[in-house]
């Protein structure tokens, strides 16, 4: 038995109490009269007192009484071994569709539930499920978090290396650009969800798109197809630099996605964006091509940093081997892992610049490799002012799922090297149950306790 506040032994002095009562047990003097006192002196009244205990059993009570509102002060709790098997596994599901969940999966989840499983809501807090909540206590709507968030969420409340079934489906659209990473062992089994087909109607960049979903992929095509203006792209790049093929792959991308006209190096006509992919400063000549209102993009020199990192991007982390020491101090849009800047953006004089502290090389960084590549040049290239997000939205409609051969990454933990672990368990209600029998008792014995008549 341990306490979590050692201190409160200290009310043990209490003891003392119950023992001088018992002890001081003080005795009047009796009076006695006699024939004549007349050769008697004048004597002092004069009472005996006895230090005795007459009741041990009494006694006994009230010091263990008091020892156990010590103890109780004192907080008394018992270390547990735990261990991490399949006893703290978990059920996890939707309280919106655990009845479904249940219908479903009866055999299954009657089995784990034998071997000690218990069903928890896959939602905030995870709250704790019973089997009555599977019938007709249901919440009215499903939650709309995203899976990734929850996932994670769960390493806090699951105990680590346990085993974890939910039942769920899988839409790619309650995730986000990257999976997450447990530290349980998960087993996804999906609701068996027929295919279904959406489609729904979207604008970027002044134009509408019709979007068609299904499991396996969502597909965009323009709607009006009205002549528009091109937009003019001009390239700069220093000899011995090969960076340019990957920028003019994303730039036919975008041009194929959008069916938005880009023309490249366009002769003697102004350019909306010029790409500077150069350590030399931007010639006078380049920038004067830009049209107003236009935009810039170039490479920065500076110190060079080797320093293995990542490249954040809409939420996705891409490798980063090489980086130029920003000092400026202009609006981040790009970062790295510990919030350096790799790609900035200021406004002077009516041009928009974008300062790269990187470049589109595969031995500085794997950006040119990665679809998010085409998607984070989108919004330089087509300058959308009322798109949220650079791209298409993820849309509710959105029926594409996650492919049953990709399974959540799992990180094993220290807990699963060691897979007995500690867990106090409170001894207060037991001591306080015992406070009240002896409590009780004692107040019987007392009242019993008949009192003791000297006769004269």
């Amino acid at each position: 038995m341990h306490f979590l506040y050692s201190i409160g032994l200290l009310a043990l002095a209490g003891l003392i109490v119950p023992l001088i009562i018992h002890l001081w047990n003080v005795k009047q003097g009796k009076m006695v009269k006699i024939g004549s006192i007349a050769l008697l002196g004048e004597s002092s009244r004069a009472s005996s007192k006895s230090f005795k205990i007459n009741d041990w059993f009494l006694l006994l009570l009230r010091c263990l009484l008091l020892a156990l509102l010590a103890f109780l002060l004192a907080q008394p709790y018992l270390k547990k071994i735990v261990s991490g098997n399949s006893k703290n596994g978990w059920i996890l599901a939707d309280k919106a569709t655990i009845q479904q969940v249940f219908e479903t999966h009866k055999k299954t989840i009657d089995s784990l539930l034998k071997k000690g499983y218990k069903i928890h809501d896959f939602n905030v807090g995870f709250t704790p499920l019973t089997l009555k909540d599977t019938a007709g206590n249901q919440a009215k709507q499903t939650n709309s978090l995203s899976y990734t968030a929850l996932l994670n969420a769960a390493n806090h409340f699951v105990p680590a290396s346990a085993t974890v079934y939910l039942f769920a489906d899988r839409p790619l659209s309650r995730f986000g650009n990257e999976l997450p990473t447990v530290n349980y062992k998960l087993n996804w089994i999906a609701l068996n969800q027929t295919d279904t087909l959406s489609s729904w109607i979207t604008g970027y960049s002044g134009k509408k798109y019709e979007a068609k979903s299904n499991p396996s992929n969502t597909t965009y095509e323009a709607l009006n197809s009205a002549d528009e203006a091109p937009i003019n792209i001009a390239i700069h790049e220093a000899p011995g630099i090969a960076d340019g093929k990957y920028l003019i792959a994303a730039l036919k991308a975008i041009s194929s996605f959008t069916k938005q006209k880009i023309v490249i190096n366009p002769n003697l006509e102004k350019i909306d964006i010029g790409f500077w992919l150069s350590d030399d400063p931007v010639t006078p000549v380049f920038k004067s091509s830009i049209a107003r209102n236009g935009s810039l993009f170039k490479y920065e020199k500076g110190k060079l940093i080797t320093t293995p990192s990542t490249i954040n991007i809409y939420g996705r982390h891409i490798k980063l081997n090489k980086r130029i020491v920003s000092n400026n101090q202009s609006e981040k849009i790009w970062t790295d892992a510990f919030g350096n800047a790799i790609l900035t953006n200021e406004k002077v004089n009516n041009l928009n610049t974008y300062h790269f502290y990187s470049r589109f090389n595969p031995q500085w960084n794997e950006l040119v490799w990665d679809g998010v590549f085409v998607k984070a040049l989108m919004p330089m290239v087509i300058q959308d002012k009322t798109a949220k997000d650079f791209g298409f939205e993820n849309h509710p409609d959105d029926q594409r799922r996650l492919s049953a051969k990709q399974n959540i990454p799992y990180q094993s933990s220290k807990a699963e090297s060691t897979p007995k672990t500690n867990q106090n368990e409170s001894l207060a209600t037991l001591f306080w149950i015992a406070a009240l029998l002896i409590f009780v008792t004692e107040r019987i014995l007392s009242f019993r306790k008949k009192p003791n008549y000297v006769k004269s």
